[in-house]
């Protein structure tokens, strides 16, 4: 047993803080949490101070694309307590998955989004589904893996859409991913996508295409992960560093800092800032229109860029210029 003493602690319930608060810790579980004067801590007991920290619950990354198992330990200290990972080498990801859940390594929970894709050329990855009985026989593999949901991406059809959603569902899975090309967005989630990859939302907020597209995520209650800092990360213009807006870049594995050093877009600054601030706009009006909205990477750096995506999602619904007083910090300045 050990007790944290004198941070103010933030638990996501809506309530407000609780400043000099202790938080005691038994058998590695929440036993109380309180203000000091009202949690009483046995004798003899360790006392951690935290004395000007704040502590939150563990963060979700809503959309990860874990490759490395290195990567358990980095997402873990940054405080990602679990990935949702949406779509990679099945092999690899199940025995991470199991030889965290077994103790055999430490590393965040990681629930799994199985892929599937049109069986066409041009398909990504090597799951693949023409028919509607291929939909289903996928969805029955993936389920005997233990994957919690279904990945939908482009090529996929409409019959195999909903195929692939009603067994699924029968099986106790939902599904999120990309919207298929054959679909519209309001096809998609009438075939029953649960939740929708990335922002769904494009160009002027105000019009008719924009406007029908929240109304029909609002009535169904669709989530939404809009990965605004890989679309950041991506889209940057040339005259601003990444390690900028996202400063865990400085200290990352080199192979992750040149990946994103290499990046190069023919643009500028005001251009990514007025795409930005579309972005920003959509954020929004999904949040005002009550859409769930779930904070997600894509990729980037493990557990870093979870922080950036939620200071960008405040930044969205905040003034849309931002007050801010560390201007590269702010987007793109």
């Amino acid at each position: 047993m050990y007790a944290i003493a004198g941070a103010r602690v933030i638990d996501a319930t809506g309530r407000p803080p609780i400043d000099d608060a202790v938080i005691l810790v038994r058998d590695g579980r929440i036993a109380a949490v309180g203000r000091r004067a009202d949690v009483a801590v046995p004798a003899g007991v360790r006392i951690i101070d935290a004395s000007g920290r704040t502590i939150v619950p563990g963060l979700w990354d809503m959309h990860a694309h874990a490759g490395q198992i290195e990567w358990a330990p980095a997402y873990l200290a940054a405080g990602v307590t679990t990935i949702r990972d949406m779509g990679g080498e099945t092999t690899f990801l199940t025995a991470f998955r199991d030889a965290i859940d077994a103790g055999r390594g430490i590393g965040p929970r990681l629930l799994l989004a199985g892929l599937v894709d049109g069986d066409v050329e041009a398909a990504f990855g090597t799951t693949v589904a023409a028919t509607p009985q291929e939909g289903r026989a996928v969805v029955d593999q993936y389920h005997a893996l233990g994957y919690r949901q279904m990945k939908l991406y482009t090529w996929l059809e409409p019959d195999v859409v909903r195929a692939i959603t009603e067994r699924a569902h029968a099986l106790g899975m939902t599904v999120t991913g990309h919207i298929p090309r054959a679909l519209t967005l309001e096809q998609a989630i009438d075939a029953g996508m649960d939740h929708v990859a990335h922002l769904p939302l494009s160009g002027p907020i105000a019009s008719a295409r924009n406007q029908n597209a929240i109304r029909a995520l609002a009535q169904h209650h669709t989530v939404v992960d809009p990965t605004l800092s890989w679309n950041e990360l991506l889209g940057h213009a040339p005259a601003v560093e990444p390690s900028s807006f996202q400063p865990g870049l400085k200290k990352a594995p080199w192979p992750i800092r040149a990946a994103y050093a290499s990046v190069r877009n023919d643009t500028d600054e005001a251009t990514v800032r007025a795409r930005q601030q579309e972005q920003f706009a959509a954020i929004r009006a999904l949040n005002d229109a009550g859409v769930p909205i779930v904070a997600a990477t894509d990729d980037g750096v493990p557990g870093n860029s979870l922080h950036r995506e939620l200071e960008l999602y405040v930044l969205a619904v905040s003034h849309p210029w931002m007050r801010c007083a560390r201007p590269r910090r702010c987007p793109l300045g």
